[in-house]
């Protein structure tokens, strides 16, 4: 009879319990890594759906959906949570961070000040409403800029890069028949036939409406302006060896952002792409080698001579448009502000102090301050609350005051001291120039724009602060070491001198 069992040459040896509990924690770990990496990129495309929905959500309810114009004002909320959970499930979010951790209790001392200030007042359908509006202003978005610092790639930078290049040349095209269109035409206004659910921005003459593009108001469209312009002038100062847009989007991205300036009517949009050339500038003196010491002069000084000897050639009613506009409001400031438009953008940093005194210990309550309360024109113990605030800082003061309020300041104020030193400390290490660029428009919202009063520059801040956090962690090195990829930065340091040999 023949023996089944096996014979001892054929015998495998079973594996060792040390070595099959490795292998099992090898193969537990790739799926892990895989689940995480598909959890980032489900991440990266919400990110880039909410993006887009801070675009075109105004053209949904100006002209898609003017009815349910309300509603969709919170459209991208929804995504945003979403985004967050999936952070959480898969554990994306940034670990020791003191500025998130800050930021999540106040999230939460947020929600405890709100419902204080809820129940010191009657009950009212309107405290409710504003008290959520205010909140979502405050710490909703908040969040999103550690959310993507730490999840997006250099690739999905560029990609980004790319979107708002792309972007720039149809909402170059709808400024300029917007800009040419009656102030009151269904492309500016939309299509509601209720006057009350139609949108009339400022305008820049008796004649001219100031252009929204496809947002629900003028400020959306000079946030797209300003950081349409740092991404355009950070893609002609890109070294060659990093990846570069074609040379067909950059030249489209910019000729639309171009006319998107030109025919603005806004004075804070041309001073924010002013204030975009004079950082790269900047990044000419402080940064390191000579190509981008060049490129960083070169092409800032060039693309600045050409816009101002081409604008009232090729835009000759927009040049005039915003020379009137400049000429008149200039003097109107200039009878309380001593240097004009400047001297009132200073005044930002300190019109707070005067509130410090007259505002409840709680504030009027979350929301009062922001143009919610304006439209609604909410009247709270006789006091319009909504007037009291025209600055972002004195905003705090009115909403949840003085010391809640001098807390969310020094936040930001922190935050942008953050930023700027990560941005010093990426320029010695690399010669990408997104995060100095980048920076340009970050740093001028926390400091003094208006990002808990308004919707738009509410998502563009947080979002671009966070792109900023992106690259400066994924700027490549300078001089990278063999086999290494633009990943992050590493300090490049000498041979090391060799070992002394004791017998």
């Amino acid at each position: 009879m023949r023996s089944t069992a096996p014979w001892p040459w054929r015998a495998r040896p079973e594996p060792a319990p040390r070595a099959l509990a490795r292998a099992r924690h090898g193969a537990l770990q790739r799926v892990a890594v895989g689940a995480a990496e598909r959890g980032r990129r489900q991440v990266v495309a919400l990110v880039f759906a909410i993006y887009l929905l801070a675009i075109f959500e105004g053209a949904l309810r100006k002209w898609a959906l003017p009815q349910f114009s309300q509603y969709l004002f919170f459209v991208r909320d929804p995504l945003l949570l979403l985004a967050y959970a999936l952070a959480w499930q898969h554990g994306l979010w940034p670990r020791r961070q003191p500025l998130l951790t800050a930021a999540l209790w106040m999230a939460v001392l947020g929600v405890a000040l709100g419902a204080a200030q809820a129940a010191s007042g009657p009950p009212s359908e309107l405290r409710l409403l504003l008290g959520v509006y205010g909140w979502r202003a405050y710490f909703l978005y908040l969040p999103l800029a550690f959310l993507v610092g730490q999840t997006f790639q250099a690739r999905d930078l560029q990609r980004f890069y790319a979107l708002t290049l792309f972007l720039a040349v149809p909402i170059g095209l709808l400024v300029a028949a917007q800009f040419f269109s009656p102030p009151g035409a269904a492309i500016n206004v939309g299509t509601a036939a209720d006057e009350d659910l139609q949108f009339r921005g400022l305008t820049a003459t008796a004649e001219r409406t100031r252009p929204m593009g496809p947002f629900a108001s003028g400020a959306g469209q000079q946030q797209f302006a300003a950081t349409a312009c740092a991404i355009a002038l950070l893609a002609f100062l890109t070294p060659r060896r990093l990846p570069q847009p074609p040379v067909w989007l950059l030249a489209g991205g910019a000729a639309g952002v171009l006319t998107a300036l030109a025919l603005s009517g806004s004075r804070g949009t041309v001073l924010q792409a002013g204030l975009c050339l004079a950082f790269a500038v900047l990044l000419g003196l402080l940064g390191r080698g000579a190509a981008l010491k060049t490129r960083a002069l070169v092409w800032p000084l060039t693309l600045s001579l050409l816009s101002l000897v081409l604008y009232p050639l090729v835009f000759p009613e927009g040049f005039a448009a915003f020379v009137e506009r400049w000429t008149v409001a200039d003097a109107a400031e200039s009878r309380h502000f001593e240097w004009g438009v400047f001297g009132r953008a200073a005044y930002g940093l300190v019109d707070f102090l005067r509130l410090l005194g007259e505002v409840p210990l709680l504030g009027w309550g979350l929301g009062y301050g922001g143009n919610a309360s304006i439209t609604l024109d909410a009247v709270i113990d006789g006091v319009r609350p909504g007037q009291l605030a025209e600055t972002d800082f004195a905003r705090h003061m009115v909403d949840i005051g003085p010391l809640a309020g001098l807390g969310y300041i020094a936040f930001r104020l922190l935050l942008a001291g953050w930023l700027a030193a990560q941005v010093l400390r990426t320029l010695k290490l690399s010669d990408d120039p997104a995060p100095m660029l980048l920076f340009s428009y970050v740093g001028y919202v926390l400091v003094l724009g208006q990002i808990t009063g308004q919707g738009a520059i509410n998502v563009y801040g947080w979002l671009f602060a966070g792109l900023l956090m992106a690259a400066c962690r994924q700027a490549p090195p300078r001089h990278p070491r063999p086999g290494t990829g633009p990943g992050r930065l590493t300090l490049q340091r000498g041979p090391r001198p060799p070992r002394k040999l004791h017998r």
